[in-house]
């Protein structure tokens, strides 16, 4: 069942990226996010839904070595 909330951290940690990261794509509208008071929180299968999504586009965060 992948209908638990996340935080930012937690999406940060899932997707192995910095926060801000995560915060620029909810911003720009990529991953979708719901805003309760100040908090900032995602659904997990919307999570995964981006990354898959991300997956498949060819994108790659961070660098290769």
């Amino acid at each position: 069942q992948n209908n638990k909330v996340l935080t930012l951290q937690e999406v940060a940690e899932i997707l192995r990226v910095h926060p801000s990261t995560v915060s620029r794509f909810a911003r720009a509208g990529a991953l979708k996010s719901y805003l309760i008071g100040s908090r900032r929180l995602f659904k997990e299968l919307d999570v995964w839904a981006f990354f898959e999504n991300q997956a498949d586009r060819g994108y790659v965060f961070g660098k290769e070595n």
